[in-house]
């Protein structure tokens, strides 16, 4: 159970796939309760080549947190790289004893797209109203509560802002695809797009991009999946 993470929060259960995904992206009012953990100071919550990125880096929080712009408690957490996404779920497993990780490129895809390989997570036809973009270069220029777009861009599941707003980490080695959070991987995969984006097909479920796991942004974030076995 983690009824102690900030609302909004919820599984959302992919049948018959042996997983659920978190319905939302991780707000900063999440992710804070990581950080007042002593997530930055406890090395058992970091893989090896995380722990030295952070002593190098002198990582102490995210790159954006203390501001205004971005850390809106129920806006998705930015600036993370995919070390510290891995650390916050290496924590959460911890400390509730549920297998916890960023969901696999696979597994996020199907949570966006359901069995018919759909376009986007609400159907094949492009509509800007139904999440955070700069499709028609009249977007806000920063993210959105996880909530603004519920209801309207929702995946077949009921999983919200799996297109726009922020871009979300994935588990899986882009060159590899192999799904391991151990290991020296040189490109990470990220899925859905995020607030800045002007072209309608990189908002697609199954685009994706591809960055060094030490790397972050201001349209960077990540979710998180709950597995019946070890990935």
């Amino acid at each position: 159970m983690i009824d102690f993470l900030p609302a909004p929060f919820a599984w959302i259960d992919i049948p018959g796939k042996g997983y659920s995904i978190a319905k939302y992206p991780i707000t900063n009012a999440k992710f804070a309760k990581f950080v007042e953990a002593g997530g930055y100071q406890e090395r058992k919550w970091w893989t090896d080549l995380g722990w030295s990125w952070h002593e190098k880096n002198k990582w102490t929080q995210p790159r954006f947190w203390t501001d205004p712009k971005w850390n809106g408690a129920e806006h998705p957490v930015v600036g993370v790289s995919w070390y510290e996404s891995v650390a916050f779920c290496l924590w959460l497993s911890d400390i509730t004893n549920e297998n916890i990780m960023l969901p696999t490129e696979d597994r996020w895809q199907y949570a966006a797209q359901g069995d018919d390989g759909r376009a986007y997570p609400w159907g094949n036809e492009w509509d800007a109203s139904r999440c955070n973009n700069n499709v028609d270069q009249r977007g806000i220029g920063k993210t959105t509560p996880v909530r603004h777009y519920e209801g309207k861009g929702d995946s077949p599941f009921s999983v919200v802002d799996m297109a726009g707003n922020v871009w979300e980490w994935c588990l899986t080695d882009y060159d590899t695809k192999a799904n391991n959070h151990n290991g020296d991987t040189r490109l990470r995969v990220l899925h859905g797009g995020a607030w800045g984006v002007r072209n309608s097909d990189i908002l697609r479920s199954d685009c994706c991009l591809s960055f060094t796991p030490d790397d972050w942004n201001d349209d960077w974030g990540f979710r998180i999946s709950r597995s019946e076995v070890s990935e």
